[in-house]
């Protein structure tokens, strides 16, 4: 029996903050791609590979960074990227630029929440230039 190879990876530095908004992001990947998990039995092999690879480059990120960010981080961490988490980023991205536009047009809007969100974007593209 052989095992399928993972995709390489690029590594890139990132400093506790960049780590910080990278964890959540993940996250949110993470949770934003659950619902497909209802259906796994119906998916032929190749969809549920497809959906174990987004799953396994998250959770090789988290693993690397930590779940949580240390009391003492150092001063980097090299974080692999394989070509399809690069591109779940870039979703992520898109979407923390859409959200921004419709919260500030809403009613009831939080600053601090819309604030948080255009940081997160702003991380993402640094860190997506450097990939």
């Amino acid at each position: 029996m052989s095992t399928q190879q993972r995709i390489s990876a690029c590594v890139v530095s990132v400093d506790p903050s960049t780590a910080d908004v990278l964890r959540h992001q993940t996250l949110v990947v993470l949770e934003a791609n659950h619902y497909y998990f209802e259906e796994i039995l119906e998916f032929g092999p190749e969809a549920q590979h497809a959906l174990s690879v987004i799953y396994r480059d998250a959770f090789a990120v988290l693993d690397t960074i930590g779940w949580r960010r240390p009391d003492d981080p150092p001063a980097t961490v090299d974080v692999p990227f394989t070509a399809g988490f690069i591109e779940q980023l870039h979703r992520r991205r898109y979407d923390l630029g859409h959200t921004n536009i419709d919260r500030v047009q809403q009613e009831t809007w939080d600053q601090t929440v819309v604030d948080r969100d255009r940081e997160a974007a702003i991380t993402l593209n640094r860190l997506l230039a450097k990939v």
